[in-house]
């Protein structure tokens, strides 16, 4: 099953894409600028194609998204001051 929802976070609209998998869901955050992607993604991909990305390990919802931190991160998210360790929460302002 796939589920996509709109949501307003910090007065950001942004969009939550879940996917069931088989050990995992495949989890992200998107909006207009940037995303939040979980492990299954790549960020060597996001550095090729120039997106502002963070990647999280370790989430299986919204929730969990939001309370993580960030793992790696794409050099155009780096320009912005964005770095491992971040809590994503943090960075919301940027996607």
């Amino acid at each position: 099953m796939i589920q996509v929802d709109n949501v307003n976070i910090g007065g950001k609209e942004l969009q939550y894409i879940k996917m069931d998998m088989w050990a995992a869901p495949l989890v992200m955050l998107k909006g207009k600028n940037g995303y939040v992607m979980c492990g299954y993604l790549n960020i060597g991909t996001a550095d090729k194609l120039g997106d502002l990305a963070v990647r999280v390990t370790g989430v299986k919802d919204l929730n969990s998204v939001l309370n993580s931190k960030v793992v790696e991160c794409s050099q155009e998210a780096g320009k912005k001051g964005i770095k491992p360790g971040d809590p994503v929460s943090d960075l919301i302002a940027y996607l």
